[in-house]
């Protein structure tokens, strides 16, 4: 057998059951309205609502409307639903496909719901549609964004939060109508323009959003066009967990070492937000030991934690993780 291979799976099933056990602890200190869900189990169920006549089904869902366009989504859930579950929203970057990156074989996303998460990867537009990913805008640039993947930003920056951060929150609200959402637990991350993706989402929509991760995500295009909002906004409480890949951890002109450091600034410098800065050595494709460890950073700090109770735990081998801003570059 394959040793990297049972060092994968080994791993996988020691953070699966340091999930299941934050889980059912109630993850933090926190405040009292989110320490114990057995007292009052529907105490922090999100309210869901979804566009008339959609329901959610596991697996495969389509027909979604948001902004006037049909998207997608596949959903994973856990065993149980008897109580509010936490959520993770998965984002691919422009390589992947969205089930190819929430699987075991990429991110490990797929496996949270056996430790009971509600899982979800949400489609780009561009696979829904049937266009090529990896360019610029839809049909170049005339949509005003610099990479096509996502609506993660576009000239001329604004506050407009964009298509793409209204069909996720839509998207989380339509499952919680269906399925029991904790709403102090709703979490999203992901790789490359999956990480930006990510970023956009904390940035424009933290009061949703408890956390996220940040893989090799972009800051500012090419330091000319970033995707935060024009005016400062002081984030909800939350978690960021940022990755660079080391040195090699480039994509076309993009280099990550600048986009990273740029990013956990920005974050660092938010009175109520978490920065947890991590570095690897494995360039720019996402590791798959990652994903395990940071999802149960995530968990072990819902939505109004106060910053001072997080404890950052040792990062997998391979990772270094400090609190705050980087140090390494």
């Amino acid at each position: 057998m394959d040793s990297s291979i049972f060092s994968r799976c080994g791993l996988h099933n020691i953070f699966l059951i340091v999930l299941s056990a934050a889980w059912v602890s109630g993850c933090s200190s926190g405040s009292s309205s989110n320490t114990n869900n057995e007292d009052s189990p529907q105490a922090n169920v999100l309210e869901g609502n979804c566009p008339k006549n959609f329901t959610v089904q596991s697996g495969g869902n389509s027909g979604f409307m948001s902004d006037g366009k049909s998207r997608q989504f596949h959903i994973f859930l856990p065993d149980s639903l008897d109580t509010p579950r936490p959520l993770f929203v998965s984002l691919t970057g422009t390589v992947a496909t969205e089930l190819e990156f929430v699987s075991d074989t990429i991110s490990q996303f797929e496996s949270l719901a056996d430790s009971g998460w509600i899982v979800v990867a949400p489609f780009r537009s561009c696979t829904t549609e049937n266009r090529r990913c990896a360019g610029i805008g839809a049909t170049g640039s005339d949509d005003g964004r610099f990479w096509e993947p996502w609506f993660d930003g576009w000239i001329p920056q604004s506050n407009d939060e964009g298509p793409d951060v209204r069909f996720i929150e839509s998207m989380v609200n339509c499952i919680a109508a269906d399925y029991p959402v904790d709403k102090e637990r709703i979490y999203n991350g992901g790789s490359s323009a999956g990480g930006t993706m990510t970023s956009r989402n904390m940035m424009f929509n933290s009061d949703l959003f408890a956390g996220g991760i940040i893989g090799s995500g972009n800051f500012q295009y090419l330091s000319q066009f970033p995707i935060q909002p024009l005016d400062t906004v002081a984030m909800d409480s939350s978690i960021v967990v940022l990755l660079w890949g080391g040195e090699n951890d480039r994509y076309g002109a993009s280099d990550y070492g600048i986009e990273t450091k740029l990013a956990a600034e920005y974050y660092a410098a938010q009175n109520n937000v978490v920065t947890v800065s991590c570095s690897g050595t494995h360039g720019h494709p996402w590791p798959n030991a990652f994903g395990p460890w940071a999802a149960a950073t995530l968990l072990s700090h819902p939505k109004g934690t106060p910053v001072a109770d997080f404890e950052l735990t040792m990062a997998p081998e391979g990772f270094s993780c400090i609190l705050g801003m980087y140090t390494d570059h």
